[in-house]
């Protein structure tokens, strides 16, 4: 019970801690920076999709581009806020553990785990999931052991903050001895460039989600199986059409028309009521209506 009761008061003090941020902004800011990566990178998609000739070379290098973008947006933030755009956009700022504003170091640092780092694991997630994991070379192993072990130490550590075991939720900012906070009254965010760039990230954000879902539909519709090829009949060397003959009473053809989703050639009379009777091509077995009979005038004057 004792125990208990020290937990309890102990939660309590996390909870009346305003200057702490809550597991959930940090999640939803966490978010916001990937969504907001994403967003950049579909723009060129959608860019070079709609003009391939003139920009589709840029979503080949998007990621490099993003990551100018991003380097200089998150400069501007921590620059005149000391935040990043998404700790900004929550009413976050960055302090060191001794509730200090960050020095010009700091930030240089801050802004590097912020947009170089990010690229930098996206750069090797791409290179090392390209090698055949059946070659078992030691590189590709010792890659994802590594990756296990950092995704690891970042669950660890979400679950001391969660706990109030630690100051920060992130190794990286735990390095860099930095921690997150809710800001003073004199950082409120800007009147006009920082409302533009917030409204324009979930404005990109809903339109990636949309075209995300017309897209599933789209392929939805492609996922459809394909019908199997028409089954053509072998015919032995007696049933065979004979040159210059209609297929079906194999004489002469009188009032010839070719039935179009196939090209062959028949009399009228013969391949009428077939058609009526069976709605196939009798030779390729193509689906066929009267309606795709065309009539022959060779003989016509």
């Amino acid at each position: 019970m004792i125990i208990m009761a020290e937990r309890g008061a102990h939660l309590s003090q996390l909870l009346l801690d305003s200057s702490r941020p809550s597991i959930f902004e940090l999640v939803a800011q966490e978010g916001l920076n990937q969504a907001l990566r994403g967003t950049i990178k579909f723009f060129f998609r959608v860019c070079a999709n709609h003009y391939p000739e003139t920009l589709g070379v840029t979503f080949r290098w998007a990621n490099e581009i993003q990551l100018v973008f991003d380097c200089l947006l998150q400069s501007y933030y921590l620059r005149n806020h000391g935040a990043s755009f998404a700790e900004n956009f929550y009413g976050l700022e960055r302090v060191t553990k001794n509730d200090c504003r960050l020095n010009g170091k700091a930030k240089l640092c801050s802004l590097i785990s912020l947009s170089v780092l990010p690229y930098a694991l996206l750069k090797l997630d791409a290179y090392f999931s390209k090698r055949q994991p059946s070659t078992q070379q030691h590189p590709v192993m010792s890659f994802s052991s590594i990756r296990f072990i950092y995704d690891l130490i970042v669950l660890i550590n979400w679950m001391l903050y969660t706990w109030g075991k630690s100051v920060t939720h992130s190794p990286v900012l735990h390095l860099l001895g930095v921690k997150l906070k809710h800001g003073g009254e004199n950082s409120s965010p800007g009147i006009s460039l920082t409302k533009i760039i917030e409204m324009s990230a979930f404005f990109i954000q809903f339109l990636e989600w949309w075209f995300t879902n017309q897209s599933s539909q789209a392929k939805s519709m492609l996922s459809l199986p394909i019908p199997p090829p028409p089954h053509f009949v072998v015919q032995n060397q007696n049933s065979k059409p004979r040159t210059g003959a209609c297929p079906l009473c194999q004489q002469q053809w009188k009032n010839e028309c070719v039935l179009r989703v196939s090209g062959y050639v028949f009399c009228y009379r013969c391949i009428l009521p077939y058609l009526k009777e069976n709605s196939k091509c009798p030779i390729s077995k193509l689906p066929a209506t009267p309606n795709d009979l065309i009539r022959i005038f060779a003989n016509a004057e």
